[in-house]
């Protein structure tokens, strides 16, 4: 795998907060959360001065993610800046529990993709894993996207073996119902007391399970950023997609860096190399020329990583709270 095959790094997910009004059992580590004081959080203006540069170098999408991105006030202004940039595209990822009341104002000012996490159908199983009784109120979110005007919206469904790998039927069925894509994802160490050998099912296995009821699923193109292969289940009007997050990578074709919410560029999710772009901005000789050279080299390291350097890193020690997915 060679540098010359990578793909154009042209995708930014930004965090914009490390707080979460979820605590998912898989995501918070046993320790506990600890949040970052709002002063050592980027500000829009910040956020808005790395993407502009960013730009100049060819980005053209931007994932909002957080913690909870809603949590975070005003978030709508931001939106409204970067759409302003004229990016290719801007979307959004969250748990959905206040987009009820948020997805109108959002889709006014430019937002147009939102990927909702939905990681049980089932109430009981749903409040114990994220701590909240609220999946009525999430789905209630979906459908205030939709009707507002968001495509696509997609459902992102981290599966847990002996958890809820038994509701597969039952998100084929909510595909079909809502008519929005439904994301298989694979359960990625770097979080809470849900990671483990047993608690883990490849993408493979998850696909193997549907075609052994629906027969082979049928390759769908559909609107993608992210490494997600998207298919059509026989007989249904579903469409779901598949992550191997774990079971193998996909760095020759990753495009994407990550802007934490304190300020640190990433280079990949399960690498722990940062690039500290707050200190910069913070301090009394900055200045726009050096941001554009430090964005420039980070995309030259980027584009040099493979499958290889990524498997010999140092590990992921954040949590994944703190780096936005």
């Amino acid at each position: 795998m060679t540098s010359s095959r990578h793909s154009k790094v042209d995708y930014l997910r930004v965090s914009v907060t490390d707080r979460c009004n979820f605590q998912c059992k898989y995501c918070v580590p046993p320790w506990g959360r600890h949040f970052l004081p709002q002063s050592e959080i980027l500000t829009y203006e910040e956020i808005a001065e790395i993407v502009r540069c960013f730009k100049e170098i060819g980005l053209n999408s931007v994932r909002l993610t957080g913690g909870e991105p809603l949590i975070r006030k005003k978030l709508e202004n931001l939106v409204l800046t970067l759409n302003e940039m004229g990016l290719e595209d801007i979307s959004l990822t969250t748990n959905g529990f206040f987009l009820e009341e948020k997805a109108r104002v959002l889709f006014d000012s430019g937002l147009r993709r939102v990927n909702i996490s939905i990681d049980s159908l089932k109430e009981e199983k749903f409040s114990y894993l994220t701590g909240v009784d609220a999946l009525k109120k999430v789905i209630r979110g979906l459908e205030k996207a939709l009707e507002v005007g968001f495509s696509p919206v997609k459902v992102n469904v981290v599966f847990i073996k002996g958890f809820n790998d038994d509701e597969i039927e039952d998100f084929i069925k909510f595909s079909e119902a809502f008519g929005v894509e439904v994301r298989f994802i694979e359960l990625m160490p770097v979080g809470g007391k849900f990671f483990s050998s047993r608690h883990f099912l490849s993408v493979d296995k998850i696909k193997e399970l549907v075609e052994s009821k629906y027969g082979k699923l049928i390759p769908a193109k559909t609107f993608k950023k992210g490494p997600s292969k998207s298919y059509r289940v026989p007989g249904t009007n579903a469409i779901i997609g598949f992550i191997p997050s774990v079971s193998r990578h996909f760095c020759a074709t990753c495009n994407r860096l990550r802007l934490t919410s304190d300020g640190k560029l990433r280079f990949c999710l399960m690498r722990d190399e940062e690039i500290d772009l707050k200190s910069l901005l913070r301090s009394g000789d900055y200045s726009r020329e050096k941001l554009f050279e430090i964005l420039k080299n980070a995309v030259k390291i980027k584009k040099n990583f493979t499958g290889i350097s990524a498997l010999k890193g140092s590990g992921c020690e954040r949590a994944m709270f703190t780096i936005g997915g």
